[in-house]
């Protein structure tokens, strides 16, 4: 008698070739609608991204970004005006990943940026949506995340200046997903990009790392090393030394009184103290981050690294708005996480709307942002809340409802 088998469905084998051709178009297509509204040939030399291009270009014209000497000469010719460091803010290794756009004309480079900066926001939220929410979102669900994931506060600020947060972003959502999927070494690797940026990871590195050696979390330690210690032989075989000269970049680690942090709160209320109430404020959120982490044994990296971020934006000496694009990774994560959905569209619209315009417009009429501190603030409380004191509420116990 004849075996039976289930009938499978063909496949294509191009389909990776085809979608790999509908991305191309779709970023060429966002590119050159960045260009025609909002780069255009010279619109973008007094942005932050000017600091990119710039050190893409002195590495292409083999010039040392952290000379003083060559910084701010190579911006004045590029056509900036606007000079907030005397060298580059960036480390070596995120500059080599500005090579490509440093390659255009400055116009096309900072489109360019802005589509790929697009793609990989929507990228990061197919990632975190697909890890943590295995059912097929509903249509007028992903529709309301979609828009007011693009039209956030932090993503609009983080466009008009040409900020690299969208790519931590992605990282950082790659880096659950990776984790959900079970493969830690290429999450470890994942993880370690985070030093393309790390202002804004002062105490998440440290917390988050120790929290990986206390659960002998030894692969994804292991791919981080890996992922860290390439990224120091590549960029030093380029220049070496590099490291040196930009541990004088100071301007970055400066505690200031006008950011959105617990400095910028400190500030509001004990003008005269305001360093040692933000010190305070720092030592208290790094104790309660400490004791929450280490002594429920049961938590994953699902919850102890978004708890780890909020509290990092929380007390870094140097974030801005722009950085609080990290923060759709916890408030997405608490929107896929709630069972009643009509509670959780609520909870969505409350944390990436309400919030974070309700602080913009005390800014305006303040002229100050230090309550935009606020954000991450109530967004831990909440986190918090639904995910860590009371985790039978959330759908990663039950992926099946």
């Amino acid at each position: 008698m004849p075996m039976t088998s289930a009938k499978i469905a063909p496949t294509n084998k191009n389909s990776p070739v085809i979608i790999a051709l509908l991305l191309l178009v779709v970023f060429a297509l966002l590119t050159w609608g960045m260009y025609v509204m909002l780069t255009g040939p010279a619109r973008y030399n007094n942005r932050d991204f000017m600091s990119l291009y710039a050190g893409g270009k002195a590495i292409l014209s083999g010039l040392d970004p952290y000379d003083p000497a060559v910084w701010s000469p190579l911006r004045a010719e590029l056509g900036s005006t606007w000079m907030p460091d005397d060298r580059a803010p960036f480390p070596l290794w995120t500059l080599l990943l500005a090579l490509p756009f440093a390659a255009l004309d400055l116009g096309w480079a900072a489109a360019a940026w802005l589509a790929f900066s697009l793609c990989v926001l929507g990228g990061g939220l197919f990632l975190l949506i697909n890890a943590y929410y295995p059912k097929p979102l509903p249509v007028a669900e992903f529709a309301l995340v979609a828009l007011f994931t693009f039209t956030y506060r932090a993503v609009l600020v983080s466009m008009n200046n040409g900020q690299i947060t969208f790519l931590l972003f992605f990282l950082l959502a790659l880096f659950l997903w990776l984790v959900k999927k079970e493969r830690p070494f290429l999450a470890g690797i994942v993880l370690s990009f985070v030093v393309l940026k790390p202002n804004a990871f002062v105490l998440f590195i440290p917390a988050f790392g120790l929290w990986l050696l206390w659960q002998k979390r030894w692969q994804i330690i292991a791919g981080a090393a890996a992922g860290g210690l390439a990224m120091l032989l590549i960029s030093w075989l380029v220049l070496p030394g590099w490291l040196f000269e930009w541990l004088n970049v100071t301007g970055k680690t400066e505690v200031t009184a006008i950011t959105p942090t617990v400095w910028g709160l400190a500030y509001e209320i004990w003008p005269e103290w305001w360093a040692v109430l933000g010190l305070v404020f720092v030592v208290v959120i790094t104790a309660v981050l400490g004791l929450i982490i280490f002594r429920n044994k049961s938590l994953a990296e699902t919850e102890v690294l978004p708890l780890a971020l909020i509290a990092s934006l929380l007390v870094t000496p140097y974030a801005w708005v722009y950085e609080h694009l990290l923060l759709l990774i916890p408030s997405i994560l608490i929107f896929l996480g709630i069972n009643k959905r009509g509670l959780a569209a609520t909870a969505w619209l409350l944390l990436v709307v309400a919030l974070p315009w309700g602080t913009f417009w005390l800014a305006e009429n303040r002229a100050s942002d230090t309550f935009t501190a606020l954000v991450p603030l109530f967004i831990g409380l909440i986190f918090y809340y639904s995910w860590v004191a009371h985790p039978q509420n959330a759908l990663k116990h039950d992926p099946t409802q």
